[in-house]
């Protein structure tokens, strides 16, 4: 049997920081569109300050793992990255007028740029609470989340 690849870019523009956005139903529908029965679907973001999680859809978690950043990596906390006197890299196309070292900074800890996601009998296998977020750990901005399936 042939392998099958489907590629989709969705953009969009996120509120602020610490919003979740729900994307298993666009994954959902990539893995429909694609035909794949037997694969992976991979979910990435291609931002630095974002990060894509599994977990399950409940206000309380959600209040708390806002809660939980801002405890391990405050806002008002100075960070070396926005020290523009110091820091002499990546500065080029970026005025960089708003500071967002505390971003980076919940980035790299999470470490969670992308998530993949097995398909059987074209289902994603998501346990019975799970769902896929695209977490904007900076301050609001356009934003695009790629959704890549593979498989048979």
């Amino acid at each position: 049997m042939a392998v099958k690849l489907l590629f989709r870019n969705h953009s969009f523009t996120t509120e602020g920081c610490g919003q979740f956005l729900d994307v298993t139903d666009d994954l959902r529908e990539v893995v429909a569109e694609s035909g794949v029965r037997d694969g992976m679907a991979l979910v990435y973001s291609p931002h630095t300050t974002c990060a894509v999680l599994i977990n399950e859809r409940e206000s309380g978690f959600l209040r708390d793992f806002t809660s939980l950043m801002d405890h391990l990596v405050p806002l008002d906390a100075p960070y070396r990255h926005d020290d523009l006197e110091a820091r002499t890299e990546n500065l080029e196309d970026d005025p960089h007028d708003v500071p967002n070292g505390w971003a980076h900074c919940r980035q790299a800890l999470l470490g969670s740029a992308s998530q993949t996601v097995p398909i059987v009998n074209g289902e994603l296998l998501l346990g019975r609470w799970q769902r896929v977020f695209f977490v904007e750990l900076d301050r609001a901005r356009d934003r695009r989340v790629l959704i890549q399936v593979m498989g048979e």
